[in-house]
């Protein structure tokens, strides 16, 4: 007969540690992919003669503004969210995530319009790339902002899931700080 125990933090604070180094672990993942991904544009872009290549048209900016309007907009209510514990921040932050999303393919509906599809080139595939893996985070940061949402709303929050939040927090953050590098990358220079 085994005699295993589980171990569950014992401190408050010692959850705050495993929850500090797990996140520390996810974002440097995510950041290696990101980062990855971003040698990459750099090395095809340093190597063509003509940037963007020949042949495609000027790519939409109104949507890329609009889609760093709206993470921006979120990441301040993710902070307003942080210091009140007030639903309605996270709720704004859920809005304005799902709004970016919706800007996103509404990019890639305008893309499309222009003949511009994943297969059409190099620079297409780059943005279409980097904007589906980026949506694809989204997708996931937005269902765990659910978490905060229904903790918020039941009043349940409590110190455990209050170090739960700040970690959702870190990801949300990490994610707008993302694509303001992509929108300044892809679309501004």
């Amino acid at each position: 007969m085994s005699t295993q125990t589980n171990h569950i933090p014992g401190t408050i604070r010692e959850a705050k540690a495993i929850g500090s180094i797990a996140m520390v672990f996810v974002l440097v993942s995510f950041s290696m992919l990101f980062a990855t991904l971003f040698m990459g544009y750099a090395a095809l872009r340093n190597s063509a003669p003509v940037w963007p290549p020949s042949g495609m048209t000027n790519l939409p900016l109104l949507l890329p503004i609009l889609s760093t309007v709206f993470i921006g907009l979120s990441s301040l209510t993710w902070l307003k969210f942080e210091q009140t514990l007030k639903s309605i921040w996270v709720q704004l932050t859920l809005v304005l995530g799902l709004a970016f999303t919706a800007s996103q393919f509404a990019l890639w509906a305008k893309l499309k319009q222009q003949g511009i599809f994943a297969d059409t080139g190099v620079y297409a595939s780059i943005i279409y790339t980097f904007t589906w893996i980026h949506v694809a985070h989204i997708a996931a940061a937005i269902i765990l902002l659910l978490w905060p949402l229904y903790w918020a709303r039941k009043n349940l929050i409590n110190d455990l899931r209050a170090v739960k939040i700040v970690s959702i927090g870190k990801f949300w953050h990490f994610l707008g700080l993302i694509w303001g590098v992509m929108f300044v990358t892809l679309f501004v220079l």
